[in-house]
């Protein structure tokens, strides 16, 4: 309920800003076939410079903020596990062309690949981005939209591990074609296990070489090679060069200012009348978000943003009663046709 409530804000957050920022954008979220970047897919085009971005995004809140280990990037499970959205990296470039859902997206060349939390993440590289970077518009943060990228000769930690999965996932492929020929387990498979082990540096992937000598078996082995089959490790230099992470995002509580913020600056409305449209506005998204079946693409014709438009001018209508009124007691009146006037202006 707690992560539902920060994709509520965070699309909320995006939307608005999008209509200040973007020269026309498209919004959703759980979209199938994004695998761990489904939370939200925002596509838009910037006033300047005009270019295109399809950004998949996925939420990492974490409660109390805190900080992230920047060892649980090179994990093969968890949160922040790099091996993890690599996979859905590797399946999203496969059927860019062919899922109907991903082909409403834009080409690949636009796609980034996000990760967005509130926590604090130590970078070896220096972090890229600022005001006029695309990305820019996804930052809630104090950080002037700056984001954790990777450098080959830097982010050598980041890098090294890719490699060794990339050696591991050969490796596995051999010792499965080899049982797969009904090869007999003997001293010389052991010792091949043996010498791969002697060049692999990651823990996590020494650990299964260690389970693979104790147990080596067809089903065994099929199970390791279904773990890495999604992956095409040519592609690994590509992902890290389009994956980004947003680190110390803002929560819940700031989300709410900065999205009245934004709305007060789309709307040109008082801070009063924000607060009134506020809540019409959470609700909409709250309840696009809770959608099952096909894929819901919000934008600025949307129904969503049409009904609190419509709000907005309810407010202002009652807002203005009183000071109507007293116009009226004075006598004064106005002409039809500069009402008309004083109305297409508004």
């Amino acid at each position: 309920m707690h992560g539902e409530l920060y994709g509520v804000k965070m699309a909320a957050f995006l939307f608005a800003r999008a209509l200040n920022m973007t020269e026309e954008f498209r919004l959703a979220s759980n979209v199938e076939g994004a695998g761990a970047f489904d939370d939200l897919v925002f596509r838009y085009r910037m006033r300047d410079p005009g270019i295109w971005k399809t950004c998949f995004i996925q939420l990492k809140h974490k409660k109390t903020g805190g900080t992230i280990p920047r060892s649980s990037l090179i994990q093969m499970s968890g949160d922040f596990s790099l091996f993890k959205y690599f996979k859905s990296f590797c399946e999203i470039k496969n059927y860019a062309t062919k899922d109907p859902n991903l082909k409403q997206c834009g080409p690949f060349v636009d796609f980034e690949f996000v990760i967005y939390t509130n926590g604090t993440m130590k970078s070896k590289s220096p972090l890229q981005g600022g005001d006029s970077d695309p990305l820019g518009i996804l930052s809630s943060g104090r950080d002037y939209g700056k984001y954790i990228t990777f450098v080959e000769h830097i982010d050598t930690d980041i890098f090294g591990f890719f490699e060794e999965l990339s050696k591991y996932h050969e490796f596995i492929r051999e010792l499965d074609s080899l049982l797969k020929r009904g090869t007999s387990v003997d001293e010389d498979i052991i010792v091949k296990i043996k010498d791969f082990q002697c060049s692999v540096r990651n823990k996590e992937i020494s650990g299964k070489l260690n389970s693979l000598k104790s147990n080596i078996k067809r089903s065994y082995v099929t199970r390791l090679m279904v773990e890495v089959s999604k992956c095409d490790f040519i592609l690994f230099k590509e992902f890290l060069n389009k994956v980004k992470i947003f680190h110390i995002q803002s929560n819940e509580e700031f989300l709410k200012g900065l999205i009245e913020k934004e709305l007060q600056e789309a709307c040109k409305a008082t801070h009063s009348v924000v607060n009134f449209i506020y809540t019409k506005f959470e609700e909409g998204f709250s309840n696009w978000w809770k959608k099952d079946g096909n894929v819901v693409w919000l934008n600025e014709n949307s129904d969503l943003w049409q009904a609190v438009q419509k709000h907005i001018i309810s407010e202002r209508r009652e807002i203005s009663k009183p000071e109507i009124q007293e116009i009226v007691g004075c006598g004064i009146r106005f002409d039809q046709q500069h009402v008309q006037k004083l109305s297409d202006a508004i």
